[in-house]
């Protein structure tokens, strides 16, 4: 992945969990960040102090105390693993369309297989327990064809808000219809049968329903926000043009007036709260206002990622420090490991070459 570039890797414990989870769930901050740029003595090994972080770990990550308590100028890299050769030969510069979280088809199929392989095996179980493989087969392909449609065809659907019910309504009777295809074609048309297809359809359009929408990186979740949702607010009053926000925003949901020298929500429907944006804001100039008017400070959100931290250990404590051997690439969604790597340019004045290589299955960074 970064073959071929002069820098440094340099990996922070994440807690088995991928950055944008975990720092938004308090289980990576920037002490954690801090802890290893002082155990692994980097500093001794570049002449510059300029640090490179994963914009996905924004939602904890506040580069400013990074500054503060080391030296350290840190700025946000691509949203994606797979930008950061990109963003490295731009000396350092992020293009708008890498801030922005992608959703490919292959990670939607595997979202899909997800939401699927409990429903099928339920399914196979009901078969087996009736003793008709047909039956089965049935179950698997309307199955399939719900949960499978659905998150191909993502990028164009509506999972959200009331217009959700006609999508998985829709999806539900196009499986139900390929299941009785399966049933005419297997010569095994009964009523039992269709019964059994209608209500694998039901189900499967239950399951998805409940929280589709938060499973994905475009999407909040409908549950915590249930007949109450959120929006970000601006207080423009606050605001100073500093554009932390339009800088970590994965949802294009904020730009940056120059002839105003003000930020403003141009895109307030794409906002998914992960909160980036207020816990970068040097001025405290967004939050969170809800349906109901309630309105939920910065200072407050910035005060539970601390008590979350707290809760969950994080800290520059000796005994929670990170090994600086220990190594590991998790900044692309989904993850496909559990550690959280921050990459740097390497000294100027320093004769070696760092390059490293992604291991697919176990994440690991060879130097």
């Amino acid at each position: 992945m970064l073959k071929g570039h002069d820098a440094w890797l340099l990996c922070a414990n994440s807690k088995g969990i991928n950055v944008w989870c975990a720092a938004g769930g308090g289980h990576l901050t920037h002490h954690d960040v801090i802890s290893v740029l002082r155990t692994s003595r980097v500093g001794k090994q570049v002449d510059h102090r300029e640090l490179v972080l994963p914009q996905l770990c924004a939602t904890g990550v506040e580069r400013r105390k990074i500054a503060e308590v080391t030296g350290w100028s840190a700025r946000w890299g691509p949203a994606r693993l797979e930008d950061l050769p990109g963003f490295l030969g731009r000396r350092r510069r992020v293009v708008k369309g890498e801030r922005f979280v992608r959703f490919p088809l292959w990670e939607r199929m595997e979202m899909s297989f997800m939401w699927s392989w409990a429903l099928i095996a339920v399914a196979a179980l009901v078969a087996w327990g009736i003793d008709s493989w047909a039956a089965g087969v049935c179950a698997v392909t309307v199955i399939v064809c719900i949960v499978g449609g659905i998150f191909a065809a993502l990028p164009w659907l509506v999972v959200t808000g009331p217009r959700r019910w006609l999508t998985f309504g829709a999806f539900a009777a196009v499986g139900f219809g390929m299941g009785v295809g399966v049933l005419a074609a297997l010569g095994a048309v009964t009523s039992a049968h269709v019964w059994l297809a209608a209500g694998t359809a039901i189900v499967a359009m239950g399951v998805l329903s409940t929280d589709l929408a938060g499973t994905t990186p475009w999407y909040g979740s409908y549950i915590n926000t249930f007949h109450n949702a959120a929006q970000v607010d601006l207080v423009e009053e606050r605001c100073t043009g500093a554009a932390e926000c339009v800088q970590v925003c994965p949802r294009d949901v904020l730009e940056m007036n120059g002839h105003r020298r003000k930020v403003e929500i141009k895109r307030p429907d794409q906002c998914i709260q992960c909160g980036a944006c207020i816990v970068q804001c040097p001025e405290d100039a967004l939050r969170f206002r809800y349906d109901d008017d309630r309105i939920v400070e910065a200072a407050t959100i910035v005060e539970r990622c601390r008590l979350a931290r707290r809760q969950t250990g994080s800290s520059t404590s000796d005994k929670n420090r990170p090994s600086p051997s220990s190594t590991g690439i998790g900044s692309s969604w989904p993850p496909r490991n559990g550690t959280h790597c921050v990459a740097r340019p390497a000294s100027r004045i320093s004769s070696r070459s760092c390059s490293a290589a992604r291991n697919e299955r176990s994440g690991s960074c060879r130097p």
